[in-house]
């Protein structure tokens, strides 16, 4: 019979019984934390229901940059897109927007005086909630099971944001996009069968090369060389589809490629 570190400290007396135990506490401290997240996401929902909605068409642009809105924007449904424009015109995608999700924060908490980016509805249709950002903020610290899932949202924003810079920081084309393909599945993927992760958003050859900064043909090309591969699949009209255990064999860094979490 073999024991964990923890037990064989246990049964020699060098370790309390209570410290052995720890792993059990922490797994019933994150039931708890994932309960309060999940009672924080009700909260809102009840708190939304009274705020009037808003819906926009694929392609038209909800917040200019430099624009102060009037209100703070939750996505009610439909994805939200956040990008800068470079200086030659070129699109740069900062961020997608989901269910529940509220923009532009860092106006919201008054942070800044305007958006800094473009938000533009991503998907055919886009609905969102319109909140006056002193009600959404007061709201966000009354119920603190609300402001623990607002945390949780900021943390996992960082994880994402950390990815996609780790995969700009690529300097060749195929690491690009599988590292951000990577980040894709994590951030905005669904299983669909055994270690094969549906692609949420509805990505064209130009989305990818904005997203990685490459140029339209080199993104067609790098994308192609991973579909012979087997590594995705997709058509003109079905969405990407990643074989999650071929794509991490191509990742150089094997702590990223382990990570299973859902961002």
């Amino acid at each position: 019979m073999t024991f964990s570190v923890a037990e064989r400290a246990t049964r020699s007396g060098s370790l309390p019984r209570a410290a052995a135990l720890q792993p059990v506490q922490q797994v019933d401290a994150g039931v708890n934390l994932l309960n309060m997240a999940n009672s924080g996401e009700v909260q809102l929902q009840a708190f939304l229901r009274s705020y009037p909605t808003r819906t926009y068409r694929k392609g038209e642009i909800i917040i200019f940059q430099g624009e102060a809105p009037r209100t703070a924007f939750i996505v009610k449904r439909g994805v939200v897109k956040t990008y800068n424009l470079s200086a030659s015109g070129d699109e740069k995608p900062v961020a997608f927007y989901t269910s529940l999700e509220s923009f532009p924060l860092s106006w919201v908490f008054g942070k800044l005086p305007s958006a800094i980016y473009y938000h533009e509805a991503f998907t055919e249709e886009v609905e969102v909630y319109l909140v006056p950002p002193h009600e959404f903020v007061e709201f966000i610290r009354s119920h603190p099971e609300a402001m623990y899932d607002e945390l949780l949202k900021f943390v996992t924003d960082h994880v994402g944001k950390s990815m996609r810079l780790n995969a700009l920081q690529h300097s060749r084309a195929g690491d690009k996009l599988v590292y951000t393909l990577h980040y894709l599945a994590l951030s905005h993927g669904k299983k669909v069968g055994p270690r094969v992760i549906e692609i949420g958003l509805q990505l064209t050859h130009q989305d990818f090369a904005n997203l990685t900064g490459l140029t339209r043909e080199t993104a067609a090309t790098e994308l192609n060389k991973l579909k012979r591969l087997g590594i995705i699949s997709y058509g003109k009209h079905t969405p990407y589809r990643i074989k999650l255990d071929k794509l991490n064999a191509m990742l150089n860094d094997q702590y990223i490629a382990d990570l299973e979490i859902k961002l």
